[in-house]
């Protein structure tokens, strides 16, 4: 079985071409579990698969590590796009792609034949609670709760690098204030539309370098508490790298790179 790896600001991702149906829908969550783990598989943040779509130009299936299956993922596209238009899959500058969370648009900056940009539709933020208060580990923390594609928590902190992601990610996560689960986000600003994000990821259920929706739901929490400009890109500095957010009233854009790391072969045994 051939496979292909890619990251987006270290948000990595294995993407798998299921076009023919050979992977059936009881095998994924197996094969994700497999191939994600950093010692005895491929590593990664994420199984893709590429599906064909009737209502897009490529269906793209994504699931995450411990093998439950993600509405949506923004760096996961972004990848997603980059390779069906490098593998002659979609040979469009701009890819209509069908996620679980709806049909996506994404538009691609192509130099000397190859994707060097990708700028993605998130959707629209579906805002739940701006700056709450709720008692965390004997504390109070204010959250702004969002939906862009998934579930987030943004939590803003004065120094993003003192957190403690991996346990105050996790007691957010788990709260029974979230009955689904969400993934959890510390943002700290540090100049002006410029921003710190350090993200705990549901399902992967650790901290990742970079969270592609996540960012986008920081850049919609920033804009709608004031501490950002939305008439402008917004700058979120992951620890894997740097993204940009637009938000609209309609519609959240994540724009950034995408990289293609290496390519091989696995034997099938699920």
């Amino acid at each position: 079985m051939k496979f292909y790896k890619y990251h987006g600001a270290g948000n990595d991702f294995i993407i798998i071409d299921n076009r023919e149906g050979r992977i059936p829908k009881q095998k994924k969550s197996k094969l994700a579990k497999k191939l994600c783990d950093r010692r005895f598989g491929v590593g990664g943040d994420g199984l893709l698969f590429v599906e064909k779509s009737k209502a897009a130009d490529a269906r793209m299936r994504i699931f995450n590590p411990d093998g439950s299956e993600a509405e949506m993922c923004g760096n996961g596209i972004r990848c997603f796009a980059k390779h069906v238009y490098e593998k002659g899959i979609v040979r469009k500058k701009e890819v209509s792609i069908e996620t679980l969370a709806g049909i996506k648009k994404v538009r691609l900056t192509i130099e000397s034949g190859r994707v060097a940009y990708v700028r993605a539709e998130l959707g629209k933020p579906l805002l739940k609670a701006l700056n709450e208060k709720i008692r965390i580990n004997d504390r109070e923390i204010g959250v702004s709760v969002l939906e862009v594609g998934v579930p987030h928590v943004v939590v803003f902190v004065n120094d993003v690098d003192a957190v403690d992601v991996r346990s105050t990610g996790r007691a957010i996560r788990y709260n029974k204030l979230f009955p689904n689960g969400t993934n959890v986000n510390f943002l700290q600003e540090v100049g002006k539309n410029v921003f710190k994000v350090r993200t705990y990821e549901r399902g992967v259920e650790d901290e990742t370098l970079a969270c592609g929706t996540g960012i986008g739901a920081c850049g919609a929490a920033a804009a709608l508490l004031g501490r950002a400009d939305a008439s402008r890109a917004i700058e979120l500095r992951a620890r894997g790298g740097t993204l940009f957010v637009e938000v609209e009233k309609e519609n959240v854009y994540l724009n950034g790179p995408a990289e293609f790391v290496f390519e091989g072969e696995i034997y099938d045994s699920t």
